[in-house]
C-alpha cells in the first residue's frame, strides 16, 4: 500500500479491514498518513454501505478481504472496484489461489489485478505478472514473490483505470477453473493415496504460516512442516513409520517414502515418531 500512498496522483481516505484486525505495518502506515481505519463484520451490511459512501470513493481495492462483494457494495465506487488476486487466470479462479499452484506442482505462479464484477474472478485483467516457483519453495516463499509483485500491479492497473486508456484484457471462458477455498481438514496426507512428490508439495503448500499438513498416529494428530525427497529409495506399506541407520522419521507413501525433517505432535509436542507405527 506504500506505493499507493507515495504516489501523488492518488489519495488514500480509508482502509477496511475485518473485526478485531491487528497489524503493526497497517498501524504505521495509518500513523503517517493519517487515513481511517474501519473494522467492519459486514462489508455488505446496509449500515457499513452508509458509512463507505460517506467517503465517495472512486475506487475500492481489495486485497485478501474475504467477503464476497455484492451488487451494493459494488455501485459505491465511482469508477470500479479492483481485487489483487494471487493466481493466474483464467486458471486459478476461486479461493486459495497460491497454495493450489504449488499442491498442483505448477513451476511458475500467476498473480492478477482485476476489474470486480458479480462472478467469481471473471472481470477483466487489468495488471499481471507471473514469477517462477523453486523446487523448494514453500507457502511462504511464494506468499513474499506475490506480495513483491502486487504493489507495483495495483499502481500500474490504477493508472490504466484512471487515464481510461484499456479496458482490460478479457478471460477466455473457455479455459476458467475454480477451485474451492482450502480448509484445515484439507491438509490430511493420505499417504496410500499419494505419491511422495505429491505428499511434499503438499506439506509445502499449507506449512507456515498455514497450520501445516498433517495425518494421525492413533488419536494423535500430527503435524508436518517439512520433508524431502530422500536420496534412499525406500518402499513398503504406506504409512509405515521407518528409522534408518538412525536416520528418520522416513513415511512410507503410495510408490516411496518421503523423510519428515520437521514435524509435531499435537498433544505431545515433545515426544517423537516411534519406528514401526503408522500414520494415517
Amino acid at each position: 500500500m506504500s506505493h499507493i500512498l507515495e504516489d501523488a496522483r492518488f489519495e488514500v481516505p480509508g482502509v477496511v479491514t475485518p473485526l478485531a484486525f491487528s497489524n503493526r505495518a497497517l498501524a504505521a502506515l495509518q500513523a503517517a498518513n493519517h487515513f481511517a481505519h474501519l473494522e467492519l463484520a459486514d462489508v455488505n451490511a446496509q449500515d457499513s454501505l452508509g458509512l463507505l459512501r460517506s467517503f465517495h470513493p472512486d475506487v475500492f481495492l481489495i486485497a485478501g478481504f474475504s467477503s464476497i462483494f455484492r451488487a451494493q457494495l459494488l455501485q459505491v465506487p465511482v469508477m470500479a472496484t479492483l481485487n489483487l488476486h494471487a493466481g493466474r487466470l483464467p486458471a486459478y479462479r476461486g479461493g486459495s489461489p497460491l497454495n493450489w499452484q504449488l499442491v498442483n506442482g505448477e513451476t511458475s505462479a500467476g498473480v492478477s489485478v482485476i476489474l470486480v464484477e458479480e462472478g467469481i474472478d471473471s472481470g477483466p485483467i487489468m495488471a499481471e505478472s507471473s514469477f517462477p516457483i523453486g523446487p523448494r519453495d514453500t507457502i511462504a516463499h511464494l506468499h513474499h514473490k506475490a506480495n513483491s509483485l502486487f504493489p507495483q500491479l495495483a499502481v500500474k492497473a490504477l493508472q490504466c483505470l484512471v487515464s481510461n486508456n484499456s479496458s482490460g484484457r478479457a478471460q477466455p471462458e473457455i479455459e476458467a477453473r475454480y477451485w474451492h477455498q482450502r480448509t484445515d481438514a484439507d491438509g490430511r496426507i493420505n499417504f496410500g493415496g499419494m505419491p511422495a512428490q505429491a505428499v511434499d508439495r503438499m506439506v509445502r503448500a499449507i506449512t507456515r504460516p498455514y497450520p501445516g499438513a498433517f495425518a494421525y498416529s492413533g488419536s494423535h494428530k500430527v503435524r508436518i512442516y517439512a520433508a524431502e525427497i530422500p536420496a534412499l529409495c525406500l518402499r513398503g506399506v504406506p504409512g509405515r513409520i521407518c528409522y534408518v541407520m538412525h536416520k528418520g522419521p522416513y513415511i512410507i507413501c503410495a510408490d516411496k517414502a518421503i523423510l519428515v525433517t520437521d514435524y509435531q505432535i499435537e498433544s505431545q509436542p515433545h515426544l517423537k515418531l516411534t519406528h514401526g507405527n503408522y500414520l494415517e
